[in-house]
This record gives C-alpha cells, sequence and structure tokens, in this order.
C-alpha cells in the first residue's frame, strides 16, 4: 500500500527566487487534495465501480489533469486506502492506559463509533473498499490492541469466552455493522453506548457493569 504523496514528487525547475516555485508547489497540492476528497465522495456513493471520469467532475477538474497526478484508478486507491484506513482504525487504535481490560475495551470500542459518527462520509467509503476491509481482516491497528485487550481480560478472568479469534470476529463484525448504520443515519449517542454494553456482556459483564463501562467510555 502506498502512502499519500509518494507519487507526487515534484521536480523543480530553475528559477530567479523560490517564491514561483513555492506557489506552484502549493497548488499541486491543493489540486491532488482535492482529487482525494472527490474521490473519497465518489467511493462512499458509488463503491470501487467508479472512473476516472468520475472522480475528475467531482474535483471540477479535467481528465488530463487527472493524470497529471495519478497514473491510474488503482494508484488512486492505494492513495486513498491509507486515509480512510486511519479515520476508522489508525486513530482509535492508540494505547488506552488503564489496568482494567475491560475499561480499555469500551474505551476501544467507544472511539470506534463515536469516529463513525464524526466521519460519516469517509466510513461509508472505507467500508466499501475491499482492501480496507483485507487490512483489517489481517489484523493491522485496532485489531493488535483488541486482541491484547481479550487475551489479557481472559488470563484475569476478567471476560469469559472459549477462543480469542472467534470472540474477535464477533466484536469486530458488530463494531463494523454499528459503524456503518451510523455512517448511514446518524444515531443518538444512546445507540453506541448500548452497542458497547452489548458487546461488554458477550465478553462474560454483568449487565449492570456493562452499562457502567459503556457510559463511563462515553463521557
Amino acid at each position: 500500500m502506498s502512502s499519500p504523496g509518494a507519487f507526487a514528487t515534484v521536480q523543480a525547475m530553475p528559477a530567479t527566487s523560490d517564491e514561483p516555485r513555492t506557489r506552484g508547489h502549493k497548488k499541486k497540492e491543493r489540486t491532488r487534495r482535492q482529487l482525494l476528497d472527490a474521490a473519497i465522495d465518489v467511493i462512499a456513493d458509488r463503491g470501487e465501480a467508479f472512473t476516472v471520469q468520475h472522480v475528475a467532475e467531482q474535483a471540477g477538474v479535467s481528465n488530463g489533469t487527472f493524470y497529471n497526478y495519478f497514473e491510474d484508478r488503482d494508484q488512486l486507491i492505494d492513495a486513498v486506502l491509507p486515509e480512510v484506513f486511519e479515520a476508522f482504525v489508525l486513530e482509535t487504535a492508540e494505547e488506552v492506559t488503564h489496568d482494567d481490560p475491560a475499561v480499555r475495551f469500551a474505551t476501544m470500542s467507544t472511539r470506534v463509533l463515536a469516529r463513525a459518527a464524526a466521519e460519516q462520509h469517509t466510513i461509508r467509503a472505507m467500508l466499501r473498499l475491499d482492501g480496507v476491509q483485507r487490512a483489517i481482516l489481517d489484523g493491522s491497528g485496532v485489531l493488535d490492541h483488541l486482541r491484547h485487550d481479550l487475551d489479557e481480560g481472559s488470563d484475569q478472568g476478567r471476560f469469559s469466552f472459549e477462543e480469542t479469534q472467534a470472540m474477535l470476529d464477533i466484536v469486530i463484525g458488530a463494531l463494523l455493522l454499528a459503524a456503518r448504520r451510523i455512517a448511514d443515519q446518524p444515531r443518538n449517542a444512546r445507540y453506541q453506548t448500548q452497542v458497547v454494553a452489548g458487546l461488554l456482556r458477550s465478553l462474560g459483564i454483568t449487565a449492570t457493569e456493562a452499562r457502567q463501562l459503556a457510559d463511563a467510555a462515553a463521557s
């Protein structure tokens, strides 16, 4: 997966001062940003069944301008993937420092759903990109943290389940479905806490404590 900007090396031309080159570079960055934002909009609406023309029209540029920045659709998708993946997964995977794995789990799950509520259009695009879903299935980012919390909670007797991978799949499946619902139609904050509380109960936490942990994570 290529990172944003990997392909956009600007060749500087000789000039009498730095000012013209700086203006040109900023214009290139703005146009590239327009194309990436347009791609996210188009993918959110069409999934990966989009054309270069769809993106160019959304960005308000010509097809020729598109090809000044990207070789083809695949290179564009490679540039979009890290952005939408980071918006949903990597930013929620920052370490949560707390001794209780149940608190960490509740906090992480709440972050995921809060991100879906805050970045609805980006989340819709993310959930329509096969590459993002493959990255999630490969165990990237937030899954590493969730797996660790599940294992530690099980070892401590805080959680009760038979097999980590099966429980991890249940958790991720529920969070992705809830995120899609939130992205498609805004839900009130109570919906998010109910999802988190339900997941905690599936881990063996009592109903009363699950509600308390979910409410605390949302506050």
